[in-house]
């Protein structure tokens, strides 16, 4: 993983699972005293590089959010209406209004939800944005 404010190049090893060729998904967490250039959970397209002590491996070169199952269908139909399931078991009827692939994102106005208490500090007319990486089916409706 490239280090970001080092001064010089740097990387950490991080884990992470291969998805498919050259597209990983990162599986560790940033520690406290760490900027990394990609977020954790996030899903990267990694290339082969020799580092300075000669030794090579992979490293992260750009986020691969296109790889995500649900980023085509949600950026497809932005300005539509999605039933969606996030990772922590929140079911909510969305209307999705940007897919942003530099941040592995999209904001959506809320319809309802199986978790009122998530958003009860929020405005009723609030926007509200979600990682892919929490998310874990979207469908279309009507």
């Amino acid at each position: 993983m490239p280090l970001v404010g080092e001064g010089t190049e740097c990387w950490r090893p991080v884990c992470a699972v291969q998805l498919d060729g050259d597209i990983f998904q990162v599986t560790d967490k940033i520690p406290e005293d760490e900027s990394w250039a990609f977020a954790p959970f996030s899903r990267v397209r990694c290339v082969n590089k020799v580092f300075a002590d000669g030794r090579g491996g992979l490293v992260a070169v750009a986020y691969a959010i296109e790889s995500h199952p649900c980023y085509r269908l949600l950026k497809d139909y932005e300005g539509r209406i999605f039933r969606i399931v996030f990772a922590d078991g929140e079911e909510a009827v969305v209307k999705v209004t940007h897919v942003d692939e530099e941040h592995e994102d999209f904001i959506f106005d809320l319809r309802s939800t199986n978790n009122e208490q998530k958003y009860h500090s929020s405005p009723k007319e609030a926007a509200h944005a979600a990682k892919f990486a929490d998310l874990v089916s979207a469908r279309l409706e009507g």
